[in-house]
């Protein structure tokens, strides 16, 4: 897992109440989705889980994807076929949370 990655997740591990803020927040830090994946399997906390299993990962990240279809890690998990949409799927530009 990539430092930046890391970090990312240790952050989302530490923010409080039920933003998302934090967590999509690691979509832009992390460089691949398999490092995205790898994070949350270290950092559980980050997704509210004790623990998660690659597809339990899998299924936040196509969860939170849906909120910031543009991240790099986003983008790499279409190509592995991780996500159970289409990234120019017209309804998605509604749904996306501006960053901070």
């Amino acid at each position: 897992m990539s430092e930046a990655c890391d970090e990312a997740m240790v952050a989302a591990e530490q923010e409080t109440g039920e933003s998302e803020t934090a967590i999509l927040a690691t979509l832009d830090e992390c460089a691949t989705a398999d490092d995205w994946i790898g994070g949350l399997q270290a950092h559980p906390t980050a997704g509210s889980f004790t623990s998660y299993t690659r597809a339990e990962a899998i299924d936040l990240l196509d969860i939170a994807c849906i909120r910031r279809i543009d991240a790099v890690v986003c983008q790499d998990a279409a190509e592995q076929d991780h996500l159970s949409f289409e990234l120019d799927d017209p309804r998605l530009p509604e749904l996306q949370v501006p960053r901070a």
